[in-house]
Protein backbone atom coordinates (compact mmCIF):
# COMPACT_ATOMS: atom_id res chain seq x y z
CA UNK A 1 0.00 0.00 0.00
CA UNK A 2 0.99 3.46 -0.69
CA UNK A 3 0.00 6.92 -1.29
CA UNK A 4 0.53 8.95 -4.33
CA UNK A 5 0.07 12.99 -5.00
CA UNK A 6 -1.76 12.77 -7.89
CA UNK A 7 -0.73 15.84 -10.62
CA UNK A 8 -4.27 17.44 -11.17
CA UNK A 9 -3.03 19.17 -14.68
CA UNK A 10 -1.14 15.93 -15.96
CA UNK A 11 -3.45 13.24 -15.97
CA UNK A 12 -3.96 10.69 -18.72
CA UNK A 13 -7.35 9.53 -19.85
CA UNK A 14 -7.23 6.51 -18.19
CA UNK A 15 -5.43 7.61 -14.89
CA UNK A 16 -8.57 10.69 -15.07
CA UNK A 17 -11.19 7.84 -15.71
CA UNK A 18 -9.50 5.80 -12.88
CA UNK A 19 -9.95 8.74 -10.35
CA UNK A 20 -13.38 9.18 -10.75
CA UNK A 21 -14.30 5.73 -10.96
CA UNK A 22 -12.74 5.40 -7.19
CA UNK A 23 -14.71 8.92 -6.47
CA UNK A 24 -18.02 6.89 -7.46
CA UNK A 25 -17.01 4.11 -5.16
CA UNK A 26 -16.69 6.36 -2.77
CA UNK A 27 -19.97 8.01 -3.69
CA UNK A 28 -21.59 4.88 -3.21
CA UNK A 29 -19.96 3.59 -0.16
CA UNK A 30 -21.01 6.55 1.83
CA UNK A 31 -24.46 7.10 -0.03
CA UNK A 32 -23.10 10.95 -0.56
CA UNK A 33 -24.39 12.96 -3.25
CA UNK A 34 -23.49 11.93 -7.09
CA UNK A 35 -22.28 16.02 -7.46
CA UNK A 36 -20.04 14.81 -10.40
CA UNK A 37 -21.69 13.63 -13.31
CA UNK A 38 -18.99 11.84 -15.89
CA UNK A 39 -15.28 12.39 -15.50
CA UNK A 40 -15.22 15.26 -17.50
CA UNK A 41 -17.27 16.93 -14.93
CA UNK A 42 -14.95 15.70 -12.20
CA UNK A 43 -11.78 16.98 -14.09
CA UNK A 44 -13.68 20.28 -14.61
CA UNK A 45 -15.08 20.89 -11.65
CA UNK A 46 -13.39 19.10 -8.48
CA UNK A 47 -9.68 18.87 -9.44
CA UNK A 48 -8.65 22.89 -10.55
CA UNK A 49 -8.86 23.15 -6.76
CA UNK A 50 -5.73 21.23 -6.66
CA UNK A 51 -3.92 23.29 -9.13
CA UNK A 52 -2.16 25.80 -7.22
CA UNK A 53 0.83 25.51 -4.14
CA UNK A 54 -1.64 25.43 -0.94
CA UNK A 55 -3.35 22.13 -1.90
CA UNK A 56 -2.93 18.64 -2.81
CA UNK A 57 -4.33 15.31 -4.11
CA UNK A 58 -3.43 12.06 -2.84
CA UNK A 59 -4.75 8.87 -3.65
CA UNK A 60 -4.32 4.92 -1.53
CA UNK A 61 -3.14 2.77 -4.03
CA UNK A 62 -2.47 -1.08 -3.50
CA UNK A 63 -1.14 -2.54 -6.85
CA UNK A 64 -2.96 -0.17 -9.62
CA UNK A 65 -6.07 -0.66 -7.52
CA UNK A 66 -7.33 3.12 -5.60
CA UNK A 67 -8.12 2.35 -2.07
CA UNK A 68 -9.31 6.01 -1.04
CA UNK A 69 -8.66 9.71 -1.50
CA UNK A 70 -6.77 12.24 0.51
CA UNK A 71 -7.33 16.04 0.38
CA UNK A 72 -4.91 18.12 1.79
CA UNK A 73 -6.22 21.76 1.87
CA UNK A 74 -5.88 24.99 3.59
CA UNK A 75 -8.43 26.47 4.88
CA UNK A 76 -10.08 28.17 8.34
CA UNK A 77 -12.09 26.73 10.78
CA UNK A 78 -15.33 28.56 12.13
CA UNK A 79 -12.97 31.24 14.07
CA UNK A 80 -11.11 31.89 11.15
CA UNK A 81 -8.01 30.53 12.25
CA UNK A 82 -5.98 29.18 9.10
CA UNK A 83 -4.71 25.65 9.01
CA UNK A 84 -4.19 22.45 7.21
CA UNK A 85 -6.98 19.92 6.69
CA UNK A 86 -6.93 15.83 5.53
CA UNK A 87 -10.39 14.75 4.52
CA UNK A 88 -9.77 11.04 3.90
CA UNK A 89 -12.27 9.05 2.05
CA UNK A 90 -12.13 5.35 1.55
CA UNK A 91 -13.53 3.18 -0.95
CA UNK A 92 -13.69 0.03 0.16
CA UNK A 93 -16.34 -1.28 2.82
CA UNK A 94 -13.28 -2.40 4.96
CA UNK A 95 -10.47 -0.33 5.96
CA UNK A 96 -7.30 -2.92 6.23
CA UNK A 97 -4.74 -3.58 8.73
CA UNK A 98 -2.43 -2.07 5.15
CA UNK A 99 -4.31 0.70 4.70
CA UNK A 100 -4.72 2.07 7.99
CA UNK A 101 -1.06 1.91 8.88
CA UNK A 102 -0.34 3.72 5.23
CA UNK A 103 -2.77 6.24 6.70
CA UNK A 104 -1.00 6.39 9.80
CA UNK A 105 2.49 6.87 8.29
CA UNK A 106 1.31 9.58 5.99
CA UNK A 107 -0.66 12.02 8.26
CA UNK A 108 2.03 11.71 11.20
CA UNK A 109 4.36 13.62 8.44
CA UNK A 110 1.68 15.62 7.28
CA UNK A 111 1.69 16.39 11.33
CA UNK A 112 5.13 16.79 11.58
CA UNK A 113 5.21 19.07 8.93
CA UNK A 114 2.75 21.83 10.03
CA UNK A 115 1.86 20.83 13.61
CA UNK A 116 -1.47 20.92 13.16
CA UNK A 117 -3.94 19.11 11.38
CA UNK A 118 -7.66 18.61 10.98
CA UNK A 119 -8.82 15.57 10.13
CA UNK A 120 -12.38 15.11 8.04
CA UNK A 121 -13.15 11.30 8.28
CA UNK A 122 -16.83 9.52 7.74
CA UNK A 123 -18.72 7.02 10.09
CA UNK A 124 -16.29 6.48 12.91
CA UNK A 125 -14.17 4.41 10.36
CA UNK A 126 -10.80 6.18 11.51
CA UNK A 127 -10.94 6.19 15.17
CA UNK A 128 -8.18 3.78 15.26
CA UNK A 129 -5.81 6.19 13.59
CA UNK A 130 -7.65 9.28 15.23
CA UNK A 131 -7.17 7.60 18.96
CA UNK A 132 -3.34 7.10 18.05
CA UNK A 133 -2.75 10.73 16.49
CA UNK A 134 -5.00 12.23 20.03
CA UNK A 135 -7.17 14.07 17.71
CA UNK A 136 -9.77 15.87 19.92
CA UNK A 137 -13.24 16.58 18.42
CA UNK A 138 -13.97 19.67 16.83
CA UNK A 139 -17.16 18.74 15.10
CA UNK A 140 -19.40 16.24 14.47
CA UNK A 141 -22.52 16.03 12.36
CA UNK A 142 -25.21 13.60 10.32
CA UNK A 143 -25.80 14.45 7.14
CA UNK A 144 -29.85 14.17 6.07
CA UNK A 145 -30.65 14.37 2.71
CA UNK A 146 -33.96 15.07 1.43
CA UNK A 147 -35.20 14.32 -2.46
CA UNK A 148 -37.77 16.68 -4.01
CA UNK A 149 -40.15 14.07 -4.81
CA UNK A 150 -40.54 13.46 -0.92
CA UNK A 151 -41.80 16.92 0.19
CA UNK A 152 -45.65 16.78 0.68
CA UNK A 153 -46.86 20.18 -0.19
CA UNK A 154 -50.56 19.65 0.42
CA UNK A 155 -48.90 18.45 4.38
CA UNK A 156 -46.80 22.08 4.17
CA UNK A 157 -49.82 24.65 3.19
CA UNK A 158 -52.03 22.61 6.04
CA UNK A 159 -49.27 23.45 8.51
CA UNK A 160 -48.33 26.85 7.39
CA UNK A 161 -52.11 27.78 7.83
CA UNK A 162 -52.60 25.67 10.99
CA UNK A 163 -49.48 27.40 12.76
CA UNK A 164 -49.75 30.95 11.18
CA UNK A 165 -53.36 30.84 13.03
CA UNK A 166 -51.88 29.39 16.36
CA UNK A 167 -48.98 32.42 16.38
CA UNK A 168 -50.92 35.03 15.19
CA UNK A 169 -49.42 37.42 17.31
CA UNK A 170 -46.05 36.84 15.43
CA UNK A 171 -45.15 37.03 11.60
CA UNK A 172 -42.89 35.76 8.90
CA UNK A 173 -40.71 37.71 7.01
CA UNK A 174 -38.69 36.21 3.98
CA UNK A 175 -35.41 37.56 2.49
CA UNK A 176 -33.72 36.10 -0.32
CA UNK A 177 -30.40 38.09 1.14
CA UNK A 178 -29.62 39.63 4.36
CA UNK A 179 -30.50 42.94 3.98
CA UNK A 180 -29.45 46.03 6.03
CA UNK A 181 -32.66 46.01 7.68
CA UNK A 182 -32.03 42.85 9.04
CA UNK A 183 -28.33 42.51 9.57
CA UNK A 184 -27.36 43.05 13.11
CA UNK A 185 -30.23 40.94 14.55
CA UNK A 186 -29.48 38.51 12.29
CA UNK A 187 -26.31 38.36 13.26
CA UNK A 188 -26.79 38.45 16.90
CA UNK A 189 -29.20 36.02 16.70
CA UNK A 190 -26.86 33.85 14.92
CA UNK A 191 -24.31 34.15 17.17
CA UNK A 192 -26.30 33.62 20.49
CA UNK A 193 -27.77 30.40 19.55
CA UNK A 194 -24.86 28.95 18.47
CA UNK A 195 -24.10 29.14 21.98
CA UNK A 196 -26.66 26.63 22.57
CA UNK A 197 -25.68 23.97 20.18
CA UNK A 198 -24.34 20.75 21.42
CA UNK A 199 -21.03 21.57 19.67
CA UNK A 200 -20.19 23.34 22.61
CA UNK A 201 -19.88 19.95 24.78
CA UNK A 202 -16.52 18.81 22.07
CA UNK A 203 -13.21 19.01 23.41
CA UNK A 204 -11.83 21.39 20.31
CA UNK A 205 -15.22 23.36 19.89
CA UNK A 206 -14.81 26.94 17.83
CA UNK A 207 -17.45 29.23 18.75
CA UNK A 208 -18.61 30.78 15.13
CA UNK A 209 -18.90 34.34 15.21
CA UNK A 210 -20.35 36.66 12.59
CA UNK A 211 -20.40 40.15 12.41
CA UNK A 212 -22.60 42.47 10.08
CA UNK A 213 -19.08 42.96 8.35
CA UNK A 214 -18.29 39.39 7.75
CA UNK A 215 -22.11 38.91 6.37
CA UNK A 216 -22.00 41.91 4.16
CA UNK A 217 -18.52 40.13 2.72
CA UNK A 218 -20.73 36.80 2.09
CA UNK A 219 -23.25 38.66 0.82
CA UNK A 220 -21.17 39.92 -1.99
CA UNK A 221 -19.38 36.54 -2.32
CA UNK A 222 -23.15 34.89 -3.26
CA UNK A 223 -23.74 37.56 -5.71
CA UNK A 224 -20.22 37.01 -7.36
CA UNK A 225 -20.86 33.03 -7.29
CA UNK A 226 -25.14 33.14 -8.45
CA UNK A 227 -26.14 31.96 -4.70
CA UNK A 228 -29.43 32.91 -3.41
CA UNK A 229 -29.46 32.87 0.14
CA UNK A 230 -33.30 31.75 1.09
CA UNK A 231 -33.96 33.02 5.14
CA UNK A 232 -37.15 32.96 6.66
CA UNK A 233 -37.32 34.63 9.77
CA UNK A 234 -40.42 35.02 12.57
CA UNK A 235 -40.28 38.34 14.33
CA UNK A 236 -42.30 38.90 18.00
CA UNK A 237 -43.07 42.70 16.97
CA UNK A 238 -39.61 44.01 16.15
CA UNK A 239 -38.00 41.30 17.85
CA UNK A 240 -36.16 38.26 15.80
CA UNK A 241 -37.14 35.19 17.68
CA UNK A 242 -36.69 32.35 15.24
CA UNK A 243 -35.44 31.46 11.47
CA UNK A 244 -34.15 29.09 8.72
CA UNK A 245 -31.98 29.49 6.22
CA UNK A 246 -31.17 27.94 3.11
CA UNK A 247 -28.06 28.41 0.31
CA UNK A 248 -28.88 27.63 -3.36
CA UNK A 249 -26.72 27.82 -6.29
CA UNK A 250 -28.82 28.70 -9.04
CA UNK A 251 -25.70 27.59 -10.97
CA UNK A 252 -26.06 23.89 -10.37
CA UNK A 253 -28.81 23.82 -8.21
CA UNK A 254 -28.99 20.52 -7.42
CA UNK A 255 -28.30 20.30 -3.76
CA UNK A 256 -29.08 23.14 -1.62
CA UNK A 257 -28.10 23.60 1.79
CA UNK A 258 -30.13 24.10 4.43
CA UNK A 259 -28.29 25.61 7.78
CA UNK A 260 -28.63 27.35 10.83
CA UNK A 261 -32.45 27.01 11.72
CA UNK A 262 -33.00 28.07 15.23
CA UNK A 263 -35.38 29.33 17.48
CA UNK A 264 -35.17 30.91 20.46
CA UNK A 265 -35.40 28.64 24.28
CA UNK A 266 -38.62 30.40 25.33
CA UNK A 267 -40.23 30.41 22.09
CA UNK A 268 -39.92 26.78 21.51
CA UNK A 269 -42.84 24.24 21.90
CA UNK A 270 -44.60 26.34 19.80
CA UNK A 271 -44.42 24.55 16.59
CA UNK A 272 -42.40 27.72 15.18
CA UNK A 273 -39.55 25.34 13.99
CA UNK A 274 -42.07 23.41 11.70
CA UNK A 275 -44.06 27.03 10.44
CA UNK A 276 -40.37 27.74 9.33
CA UNK A 277 -39.41 24.41 7.75
CA UNK A 278 -43.54 24.50 6.05
CA UNK A 279 -42.83 27.52 4.56
CA UNK A 280 -38.98 27.46 3.79
CA UNK A 281 -39.58 23.56 1.90
CA UNK A 282 -42.83 24.88 0.21
CA UNK A 283 -40.68 27.72 -1.31
CA UNK A 284 -37.68 25.62 -2.38
CA UNK A 285 -40.71 23.07 -4.13
CA UNK A 286 -42.45 25.40 -5.74
CA UNK A 287 -38.95 28.02 -7.44
CA UNK A 288 -35.58 25.62 -7.45
CA UNK A 289 -35.07 23.17 -9.47
CA UNK A 290 -33.61 20.70 -7.04
CA UNK A 291 -32.94 17.74 -6.65
CA UNK A 292 -31.92 16.67 -2.99
CA UNK A 293 -31.56 19.02 0.21
CA UNK A 294 -29.09 18.72 2.39
CA UNK A 295 -28.64 19.82 6.26
CA UNK A 296 -26.35 18.51 9.30
CA UNK A 297 -27.51 17.59 12.39
CA UNK A 298 -25.26 17.16 15.63
CA UNK A 299 -26.00 13.50 17.21
CA UNK A 300 -27.18 15.32 20.36
CA UNK A 301 -29.51 17.29 19.25
CA UNK A 302 -32.33 15.00 18.27
CA UNK A 303 -34.97 17.96 18.59
CA UNK A 304 -33.35 19.71 15.32
CA UNK A 305 -33.64 16.29 13.62
CA UNK A 306 -36.55 15.44 14.02
CA UNK A 307 -38.03 18.30 12.67
CA UNK A 308 -36.16 17.39 9.49
CA UNK A 309 -37.43 13.84 9.09
CA UNK A 310 -40.88 15.65 10.11
CA UNK A 311 -40.03 17.14 6.38
CA UNK A 312 -39.03 14.23 4.72
CA UNK A 313 -35.60 14.23 5.56
CA UNK A 314 -33.62 10.48 5.89
CA UNK A 315 -30.11 9.78 7.45
CA UNK A 316 -27.22 9.43 5.31
CA UNK A 317 -23.58 9.61 6.79
CA UNK A 318 -21.74 10.97 9.93
CA UNK A 319 -18.71 13.17 9.30
CA UNK A 320 -16.36 14.39 12.37
CA UNK A 321 -13.28 17.17 12.23
CA UNK A 322 -10.84 16.16 14.12
CA UNK A 323 -8.05 18.20 15.24
CA UNK A 324 -4.64 17.07 15.92
CA UNK A 325 -1.37 18.27 17.09
CA UNK A 326 1.95 17.14 17.56
CA UNK A 327 5.52 19.01 16.98
CA UNK A 328 6.64 20.79 13.65
CA UNK A 329 9.99 19.57 12.22
CA UNK A 330 12.50 22.20 11.49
Amino acid sequence: MEIIKIEADGLSADELQGLYTADCKIVEKYGFLKRYRNADEYRDSFLPAFLGDENELFVAKEGSQIRGIIRHVKSADWGANERYKLTISICEPIVTKSLMEALGQFVSKKLARHGTLALFVYNNELDELVEKLGGKTQYKAYTYTLGKADIDTDMLNKTTAELQSKNSGLRMVYLDAITEEYIQQFCDLFTELHEDMPDVAEEAFVQYIITPEKQRQINEGNIAKDITHHCYMIFDGDELIAMSNVSANNKDPRFPYQFFFCVRGQYRGRGLGRWLYAAMYKKLHDTVDFEKMLVHHHPANPHAADVSKWVGYKIGWLETTYLAEGFRNG
